[in-house]
């Protein structure tokens, strides 16, 4: 970052205003946090910097290694000091923004910096992480120091893996989503189940859950994070799981998916071939398009954090954000790379959004469970992130329409790959309008699909919603085989669990039975 303003002073090449307000900020004495970035003091450059680069990093005079890090230090308690409200998700993005800076230096300036300085550099970095983050802490290592590089130490380096979050009342979901995986799909990335307790996720279920197939293991997040100030065990904390199991896994790329979530490809696709993931390091999938003009409240929520901000490509080109939709994302798949330093900054954030106090006071009044706190915490962090290329889609069952053309019907979200062909959807294998299987809730096949049409909720939560407009598909042959061997396994697999005693919910919405401890 010395280096960025040095080069703009001394006319060595073209940096951008950007660039020069990020270097600045990087090397601010202390910002103001009610005007952002923009009150940040100029820094006056050392006389004795070089005057033409010999390294792609600037060798810097010993006294601007000092200038950083005695600005580093105010900065850095100054934010220690001033603690962010629930509702100023923007200030914690101004703040993970120049954290990004330092640990650029952290990563570009070391040969520059004696032992010392790296250590008091490392020491404040970590002591603004702990008073932002508090969760980073590993819970029985309380008096660590350096509680993130220690968490970012149990990234296995070059690892992937899927991670589904367990409870005793997402099981029978959860087992579907595994045989698709495993059984059908013949995919052999290790999958961890996270859960928050034995409360949440019994010692038999586990036991359970790991015998259906090779290479699961089961990850209890209090034992990684410290959950003192999430309160991950209560029913209502249930969406708020996902973003910090994403967080605590060992996995460098994480494939985050819903027990709901039934794939049509291997999932390693979108890690091997998915051009905008491997731009960004971060994707998404968009939720359907509806409920256009209703949610005043959560538009205006989002427009108070992202005034006077920069927005990115994705933001600008939001139906959801600029054309007022009720939601912009489906949770069902979320894919990190969580080697990149920007990538993990955002999750931090979107974890940030999901603890007990935020998740209360903001986050859940506003939004949807954790569906838009992933990509608006990526935003105001400034970090890249993607999307797919169409909104949801559905896959279903034809049906004549009220002078609309024909409809697609169903209780799914269908995601297209980059070439348009069925990637995956979320709402389970459980056809939610059939009360068949001894009261379960039973199968049928989809045969047809749409890719991004209208969209209408129909009826009570046990309807089937609809989509017309766009033409209407019929599954094809290697998507109808995937479908009918993911229900037949998914029968087995309810055949299997009678091991259990099974609770029906019939009209609870939640599709069917859940599997509980006997």
């Amino acid at each position: 970052m010395v280096y960025l303003i040095w080069q703009h002073y001394h006319g060595l090449g073209k940096v951008s205003s950007g660039q020069i307000i990020k270097a600045k900020t990087a090397l601010a004495i202390q910002p103001d946090d009610d005007q952002g970035t923009e009150g940040l003091s100029s820094i006056k450059l050392p006389a004795d910097l070089p005057s033409r680069p010999q390294h792609p990093i600037a060798p810097a005079a010993p006294n601007g290694i000092e200038a950083l890090l005695s600005s580093i230090a105010k900065t850095s308690e100054h934010f220690v000091n001033v603690v962010i409200h629930p509702s100023e998700s923007n200030k914690l993005g101004d703040r993970l923004q120049i954290l990004s800076t330092w640990l650029s230096a952290r990563e570009t300036l070391p040969s520059l910096m004696s032992s010392s300085q790296m250590s008091s550099l490392d020491n404040h970095i970590e002591r603004t992480i702990i008073s932002l983050f508090p969760f980073t802490r590993h819970p029985t290592e309380p008096k660590n120091a350096q509680p993130f590089a220690s968490l970012r130490r149990t990234f296995q380096r070059g690892s992937s893996g899927i991670v589904i979050v367990g409870d005793k009342s997402n099981l029978r979901y959860l087992c579907h989503a595994i045989k698709n995986i495993r059984t059908v799909l013949n995919s052999s990335l290790p999958i961890q189940i996270a859960h928050a307790g034995d409360n949440a996720f019994s010692p038999s279920l586990r036991r359970f859950v790991t015998k259906l197939a090779p290479n699961i293991e089961t990850v209890n997040i209090s034992s990684i994070l410290d959950s003192r100030s999430l309160d991950l065990e209560k029913e209502d904390a249930a969406p708020a799981l996902r973003s910090f199991a994403a967080l605590a896994s060992s996995f460098e790329q994480v494939i985050l998916i819903d027990p709901k979530t039934i794939f049509l490809q291997p999932p390693t696709s979108m890690l091997e071939t998915h051009s905008a993931y491997q731009s960004t390091g971060a994707l998404f999938f968009h939720d359907h398009l509806y409920g256009k003009g209703e949610f005043k409240d959560r538009h205006q929520s989002w427009q108070r954090q992202l005034k006077n901000r920069p927005h990115s490509q994705a933001l600008r080109s939001s139906k959801v954000y600029n054309e007022g939709y009720a939601e912009e994302a489906d949770g069902g798949v979320v894919v990190l790379d969580k080697s990149r330093t920007s990538v993990l900054l955002g999750l931090l954030h979107t974890c940030w959004q999901n603890s007990k106090r935020v998740r209360k006071d903001w986050t859940y009044k506003f939004g949807d469970g954790d569906r838009d706190s992933w990509w608006l915490g990526f935003e105001l962090a400034g970090v890249p992130y993607s999307w797919e290329n169409r909104y949801g889609g559905m896959i279903g069952w034809p049906e004549k329409g009220e002078g609309k053309g024909e409809w697609v019907c169903g209780n799914t979200n269908l995601h297209l790959d980059e070439s348009d062909k069925p990637l995956w959807f979320s709402g389970g294998l459980v056809d939610q309008n059939d009360i068949g299987d001894g009261g379960r809730g039973g199968y049928k096949v989809p045969t047809h699909w749409m890719a991004e049409g209208e969209f209408q909720k129909r009826g009570d939560d046990r309807g089937r919603d609809c989509m017309w407009g766009d033409a209407v598909r019929v599954v094809g042959m290697e998507e109808r085989r995937v479908l009918e061997e993911s229900v037949e396994a998914a029968r087995r697999v309810d055949e299997k669990s009678r091991l259990f005693d099974v609770k029906i919910y019939s009209n609870s919405g939640k599709g069917g039975g859940d599997l509980v401890d006997r």
